[in-house]
This record gives structure tokens, C-alpha cells and sequence, in this order.
């Protein structure tokens, strides 16, 4: 009976590791990948891991990736090897559209990558950045900020960030450039924090962008702390107009 009874758990435990061995084996290398559309007038576009482009009933299969919009489904989970990554605009009229996109990503394991998608309708451009937010320990009520230049009009602009315990600033920020993340204090003394944007050449201030309540007290209410933010500057330039604000995006 000793003897029956060992053979079973002996034959458990080795059942045990070979399905351990099968998890361990199944598990994907993998990294991080997200799609900001700061397109003018573009909708949604339709984002694609593979080749195999469908329509039915007018929606095309993807991940929609709405205009000046962050949504968690923009943050994807993407395989640690190379592989396409199609783009195309909506509505969707057949499998036959072209790309309004097409590039191929070749991330290497753990990486954190943004792309962002920006230009105009009939001159669409493309930034891949990548790059590792911070790490914030519980103890500093911190959260981390970069910005990115993407307006219409091309021009540098310079940055001040300001509110208790956090004055920061960023000259000539140029075209296409991203700033690293910034650190900006988020502890129970802060309010809101004030971003201002001023032209780099003739120190006009373009826009303001108000990030409220950064110093919530309690975390399950707090949307700053511990967090990475990356904040869009790409107004519409309309008539020489700046018309319209900064878009923020939640990174990790």
C-alpha cells in the first residue's frame, strides 16, 4: 500500500513539472506598444498587428484608434519580434483599402515604445519613441510628465510647469522633439498644476493646460500619482490660429 501510494506521488509531481515546463515554455516574450492619433480630422483609424485586413458590415477588424483620444485599448501588448503594423483610415469601405500607415516593429523584450501619428490627412507623419517611464516609489508622491511637439505650424516652443514644489521649464522645444519625464511633485500640499506654452521666437504665450487636483489625498481618487503622463502638443493651425489644447495620454 506504501509502496501504491508513493508511486502516485511520484507520478503527481512529475505530472506537476511537465505542465509547469508547458507553462514556462507557452509564456511570450513580450513589449509595450502605444498608438497616439494627433491627426486633424482624422476620425478613427484602424490599427493592425498582421496582414489580414477585413470588412464586414462596414467596420474593419483592428484596434480603433480615435483622434486626440487615450482609451487603455491604445496600449498594447505586442509580441518581442519583428512584425507589420498597417494603419488605415475610416469608415472602411472594402479589403482592398491601402495602408495609411504601414511600418514594421521589431521591439525587443520588456520595451516601451509610443507611436504617434500626426501630419495631416494628405501628408501623414510617423514618430516611434521609445522609451521607459520611471519608476515613482510610493513614499515621494510623484508622478512623471514628458511633452511632445507636434503642432501644425512647426515652430519651437518653450514650456513652463509650475505649482507647489515644482518649477519646471523646457526652452525650444522644436518639431517632432519629446522632452524626457519630467518630475512633478503630487504630494497632499498641491492643487493644480499649470502648464504654460509660449512661442520660443517671439515668447507669446500660445496656450495654457491645467492638470487638476494633483494633490488628491487619497490614491483610490488620485489620477497623477505613481503615473506617467505624456501631454500632445499638436494644435490645428487655422488661419495662423492655434485652436486647439493639449491632449494628455496615460503611459504607465
Amino acid at each position: 500500500m506504501k509502496k501504491l501510494i508513493f508511486i502516485y506521488i511520484q507520478a503527481t509531481l512529475l505530472l506537476l513539472l511537465a505542465v509547469s515546463c508547458r507553462k514556462e515554455l507557452s509564456v511570450e516574450a513580450t513589449a509595450s506598444l502605444t498608438i497616439v492619433n494627433a491627426i486633424p480630422g482624422s476620425g478613427n483609424l484602424v490599427a493592425n498587428l498582421n496582414t489580414n485586413y477585413t470588412v464586414s458590415g462596414g467596420y474593419a477588424s483592428g484596434i480603433y484608434v480615435k483622434y486626440r483620444t487615450y482609451v487603455p485599448d491604445n496600449h498594447l501588448t505586442i509580441q518581442a519580434k519583428q512584425q507589420p503594423l498597417l494603419i488605415y483610415k475610416t469608415p472602411a469601405v472594402n479589403a482592398q483599402d491601402k495602408p495609411f500607415y504601414q511600418l514594421t516593429l521589431n521591439p525587443t523584450v520588456g520595451e516601451a515604445s509610443t507611436l504617434f501619428l500626426f501630419g495631416t490627412l494628405e501628408h501623414p507623419e510617423k514618430l516611434l519613441v521609445t522609451k521607459m517611464p520611471p519608476y515613482h516609489a510610493a513614499a515621494d508622491s510623484l508622478f512623471g510628465l514628458r511633452i511632445i511637439n507636434l503642432a501644425a505650424a512647426k515652430t519651437p516652443v518653450r514650456i513652463r510647469i509650475s505649482g507647489e514644489g515644482t518649477s519646471l521649464s523646457v526652452s525650444n522645444l522644436t518639431y517632432q522633439a519629446v522632452t524626457d519625464y519630467l518630475t512633478v511633485n503630487a504630494n497632499i500640499k498641491v492643487g493644480d498644476v499649470l502648464i504654460e506654452i509660449f512661442d520660443q521666437i517671439s515668447g507669446v504665450l500660445l496656450k495654457t493646460y491645467t492638470l487638476k487636483d494633483v494633490g488628491t489625498t487619497t490614491q483610490e481618487k488620485n489620477l497623477w500619482r505613481y503615473r506617467n503622463y505624456t501631454l500632445v502638443w499638436g494644435a490645428e493651425d487655422t488661419n495662423s490660429t492655434l485652436v486647439t489644447d493639449p491632449f494628455l495620454i496615460q503611459d504607465f
